[in-house]
């Protein structure tokens, strides 16, 4: 996803651990850190009960301070980069 993303013009930092006054609120796959857009890839393991609970507190802590999240699954991976970069882009550009 790093190298998809590279390719459309952007530079992710690979797993980036956000804090807050020294806090540590999460770690995200990839992230673009003046844009505050977190691109995440879900695989199968993120469906089970506990990880989905686990995803979705986190995401919420982030998203409280401001960071945008474009999730990726395998299908998406395999199949649509134009559209993930796309997705990523919308992000970036949100106001």
């Amino acid at each position: 996803m790093r190298v998809i993303l590279t390719v459309g013009g952007f530079r992710p930092k690979p797993q980036h651990n956000v804090r807050k006054k020294r806090v540590f609120l999460g770690r995200l796959d990839l992230a673009i850190e003046e844009s505050k857009v977190a691109i995440e890839y879900d695989g199968r393991w993120h469906n089970t009960p506990d990880q989905v609970i686990h995803d979705r507190e986190r995401r919420q802590r982030l998203m409280a301070e401001e960071w945008a999240f474009v999730i990726v699954d395998s299908d998406q991976l395999a199949t649509d980069y134009s559209g993930i970069v796309e997705r990523v882009r919308a992000a970036t550009e949100r106001s």
